[in-house]
């Protein structure tokens, strides 16, 4: 059985670095180390680095429920997979060959975003190269002007023709990136569309939810379970 098929209306929440687990088993963490500097020899960079792997090290020992990774090249993957307990692949390195090769490899559960410049239908390919891989799809939105991402039901409903369990990042539809821009009008990151968009992901039969605990587009965890689990 896929391990995405464990539970419905579950939530994704990232997070830099380790913290303590929810007590909710419907919240996955995954931890964002993916700004790694795995091919230099300085010594900031390894001290960044022994601190990630303490991270993992005390995630795989405290957490009570399975948590993942962000990754970013291949090296990272192979560490990474020594600890979580899936990986979880970014948008803007969804099409990468070796990325989507080496995740493959670690025949762990994949998460894996939608970038949101590539067209829906193209998920068709990124499937191809993860082969039998255990995965699952994220759409982040499709790019829109005034730094917005706009959430095209087409793009879900192609997305779940694939027979793959998919979700929403919520915190990227509500501020891309995170960041406040001068010229974003400020409708566009009215906390109550996090309604619309969980209400558009249950009709087109999502299965999960992702949000970021950190930056401009940060999402409680308590007020995503009551937007998904309908108790607003």
């Amino acid at each position: 059985m896929s391990f995405f098929s464990s539970c419905k209306n579950f939530i994704i929440e990232i997070n830099y670095q380790f913290s303590k687990p929810s007590v909710d088993a419907s919240v996955f963490q995954v931890y964002d180390f993916s700004q790694w500097k795995l091919q230099s020899d300085s010594v900031t960079t390894k001290n960044l680095l022994e601190a990630n792997i303490d991270w993992l090290k005390k995630a795989r020992a405290e957490s009570i429920h399975p948590f993942g990774v962000i990754v970013s090249s291949p090296k990272e993957i192979e560490l990474a997979a020594k600890y979580a307990h899936f990986i979880y692949i970014p948008g803007e390195l969804c099409r990468q060959s070796d990325i989507l090769e080496a995740a493959s490899q670690t025949k762990l559960p994949l998460i894996v975003e939608r970038g949101c410049f590539l067209a829906p239908i193209d998920v068709i390919r990124v499937l191809e190269k993860l082969k039998d891989a255990d995965v699952a799809l994220v759409d982040c939105g499709t790019a829109n002007g005034y730094s917005d991402t706009l959430l095209d039901p087409r793009v879900l409903f192609l997305i779940k023709k694939t027979g793959k369990k998919f979700g929403l990042h919520l915190s990227d539809l509500l501020a891309p990136e995170g960041i406040s821009y001068t010229h974003r009008p400020n409708w566009l990151s009215d906390s109550s569309f996090i309604e619309a968009f969980v209400a558009t992901g249950q009709a087109l039969g999502a299965s999960f939810y992702v949000i970021k605990s950190y930056g401009k587009a940060a999402i409680s965890t308590e007020i995503a379970l009551k937007y998904t689990s309908g108790k607003l």
